[in-house]
């Protein structure tokens, strides 16, 4: 109840700007993957496929520099890190990976340790595969599984595994994520229902609208938190976890060369923290 407050603001801001919201477009694959914040919506311009294209594979390859990693609310480093990713899709299916490097020294240290928003060396692997289905004129849902591999705890097929010395860090954890997108407005669902850290199954939740300004620049106001006992909060209990904002903008640099640039602002109730970020991605 404590920050309920967060959450009417947000209502209030996305119910004010419904009815002006027209010519809406859906999310691409892409933004549905991203694990660096603007995870839902960011350059909807590319959502539609040719549909001379549909029935073939399609390969998709952006790589993305982040000033800090900033994940749902916990810092996975105060470092920059690097963020490949290759997507095939064909029609509504799509599989691909996903990763994230810090560019810090790996004396450092990693996320083995289990103190995941003190990783100062975090690496992660994703390999996904999902389906979209259009469920209106500007409406999208996004269905997928992913497993999130830590490199610095243990083999890539370890889905036994334990917490590393008695901490929180495991090899693998599997997440199954929805995204359902009504014109600007986005709902954003990740549960991991396996290998959970507490052995809870933590349900994150994200919400937001994404506005056009002059200039196409785009900002997408959220609010995020976990529904049931997780690992993401303090004290482990159900908790707003993200109140905050995601700024960018795309330029073309090619004809088949796009530049996104973006800015992440992001507090944190639970921890009392205010996070910023930098970013930018190339798209081929």
């Amino acid at each position: 109840m404590r920050n309920i407050k967060y959450l009417i603001i947000l209502v209030a801001i996305i119910s004010t700007n419904l009815s002006v919201a027209q010519e809406n477009e859906i999310t691409s694959i892409e933004n549905v993957i991203s694990e660096t914040g603007t995870e839902i919506v960011e350059d909807p311009s590319v959502a539609q496929q040719d549909p001379e294209e549909e029935s073939e594979w399609n390969a998709n390859f952006d790589v993305t520099v982040v000033s800090r990693f900033i994940w749902r609310g916990l810092i996975l480093g105060d470092y920059p890190s690097i963020q490949p990713s290759v997507t095939f899709s064909k029609g509504n299916f799509f599989i691909g990976t996903w990763a994230s490097y810090s560019l810090a020294s790996a004396e450092r240290g990693g996320a083995a340790s289990g103190q995941v928003a003190a990783a100062e060396n975090y690496k992660e692997i994703i390999p996904y595969i999902g389906y979209s289905f259009k469920t209106g004129e500007e409406s999208k849902l996004d269905l997928m599984v992913l497993t999130h591999y830590n490199p610095n705890v243990g083999g890539f097929f370890d889905f036994d595994n334990v917490p590393v010395g008695g901490g929180g860090a495991l090899t693998n954890r599997v997440e199954l994520r929805a995204v359902y997108n009504v014109g600007k407005l986005d709902f954003f669902g990740g549960w991991d229902f396996y290998n959970d850290p507490t052995e809870n199954s933590s349900l994150y939740l994200e919400t937001g609208y994404t506005f056009d300004f002059s200039k196409g620049v785009k900002v997408r106001p959220f609010i995020s938190g976990v529904a049931n006992d997780n690992y993401y909060t303090t004290d482990g209990k159900a908790d707003i976890t993200q109140v905050g904002w995601y700024t960018s903008k795309s330029f073309s640099i090619g004809k088949e060369v796009s530049l996104s640039v973006k800015a992440d602002m992001v507090y944190n109730p639970d921890r009392d923290q205010f996070n910023a970020a930098f970013g930018a991605t190339f798209k081929f």
